[in-house]
């Protein structure tokens, strides 16, 4: 199985953000997993033009990495979004992924796929970002596995850091224990149906105006 891992923090590797997301990688490992960590600081992932190019032809006219980032995504058995909380939102960075995504989500290009999210924060109002991060997990089509947010203040204090890392590495266990039983989430079935319904509708709605979505839904969800 591979895991993919995106980090969303400017300080890459080194920063806080980063800390965490390799003790989860490496309880993933220890689980079985491959795992591909992309560091959003180190690469170019310009802001979405809103061109709506990539509704139309499925291509994306912006010369950057995201091309080779949504590839890996999209073969990916599971992903993780990892971020710092900046004045309560992920990153500039993460957030222009996500929304160069957005296509991704119409077509629900990673049904069935894994998530989980990574959220470092400076300070105690960090709940709205961690529930966003999960959002976004849940309506690109992923089944959720689980999230963790680790204060500053852990990682300044040796015993709470070594709690956080090891609960990190708990959760990247667990999110690849989960891709290997294929395992289903009940009380998460009713929103993903909703939400991919939804998603279903609004390209049915502009399938003259985003022909390659609405051919992806032919092609991909025709008895869905």
């Amino acid at each position: 199985m591979k895991i993919i891992a995106i980090n969303g923090s400017p300080n890459g590797a080194s920063g806080n953000t980063g800390q965490v997301l390799a003790a989860l990688m490496e309880g993933a490992r220890g689980a079985g997993a491959d795992t591909e960590v992309f560091l959003l600081g180190e690469l170019t992932v310009t802001p979405c033009r809103s061109c709506r190019v990539c509704q139309r032809l499925g291509t994306c006219v912006i010369d950057d990495d995201y091309p080779k980032i949504k590839a890996a995504m999209i073969e990916a058995d599971g992903i993780v979004l990892a971020s710092p909380n900046y004045i309560y939102n992920v990153s500039a960075q993460m957030k222009a992924l996500l929304d160069r995504s957005f296509s991704m989500f119409h077509c629900q290009m990673l049904a069935g796929t894994y998530g989980a999210a990574v959220l470092t924060s400076g300070g105690p109002l960090y709940a709205q970002v961690e529930e966003y991060l999960m959002h976004v997990i849940g309506t690109i089509g992923c089944w959720k596995a689980g999230s963790l947010t680790v204060m500053e203040s852990q990682l300044k204090d040796h015993g709470e850091k070594m709690q956080a890392l090891r609960e990190a590495a708990d959760l990247g266990r667990r999110l690849a224990e989960a891709i290997g039983s294929r395992m289903r989430f009940p009380d998460q079935e009713a929103d993903r149906e909703q939400c991919f319904e939804m998603m279903r509708w609004l390209v049915e709605q502009e399938r003259d105006n985003w022909p390659y979505e609405y051919e992806y839904w032919q092609k991909h969800w025709p008895g869905k």
